[in-house]
């Protein structure tokens, strides 16, 4: 049957949900899209700075808006690539949230529920996932001070069910070029 005698009425709300197209929620990211200069900071159970490093993180578009991808990567203290985070972001409708998924280069996949939601002027993202010893760990990520040309990151983990929180890293990251991509 050709395509233009499909009723609306028969394509499935999956398909009709993507042929609209991005939805306003995906701009919630926008801030992160582009090229970013990171200093970051990993923590010890006590709180104290375990070390420092630099990073770069690059966040860019997919499929006319629908997705997000972003490369985030270490640096050793020559400036080698030393670790690397790929992220793939979408809202989803039906859940009304952002649904994500990641994978670390050259390290096992690691089965974990990943969402998150705006709110005041903060990304909030919720992590669920087991540890190699099988026991649950769970993880709050909050992008916050966000401004067009800088944003903090942090990240807390709890190991007994959200009972207490640790912080396990934080950064700030700075906007690589004049411009926000938008505006070229």
């Amino acid at each position: 049957m050709p395509a233009s005698s499909v009723s609306p009425a028969t394509i499935p709300p999956d398909v009709a949900r993507y042929l609209k197209g991005a939805t306003p929620e995906t701009k919630q990211f926008d801030f992160l899209i582009g090229e970013w200069d990171v200093a970051a900071t990993r923590y010890k159970e006590d709180g104290s700075v375990l070390f420092q490093y630099a990073a770069d993180w690059k966040a860019q578009y997919l499929n006319e808006g629908r997705m997000l991808m972003d490369d985030f990567k270490a640096r050793g203290p020559f400036g080698q690539t030393i670790s690397s985070f790929i992220t793939l972001r979408t809202y989803s409708e039906v859940t009304q949230r952002w649904e994500m998924v990641g994978l670390a280069a050259l390290q096992p996949a690691a089965a974990v529920e990943w969402h998150g939601s705006w709110g005041e002027a903060e990304m909030l993202l919720d992590a669920a996932g087991k540890n190699p010893e099988g026991k649950v760990v769970r993880t709050k990520i909050r992008f916050f001070r966000i401004e067009q040309d800088s944003f903090a990151w942090e990240s807390t983990t709890s190991y007994d069910e959200g009972k207490s929180w640790i912080k396990t890293a934080a950064l700030v990251a700075t906007r690589r070029l004049d411009r926000h991509p938008s505006e070229r």
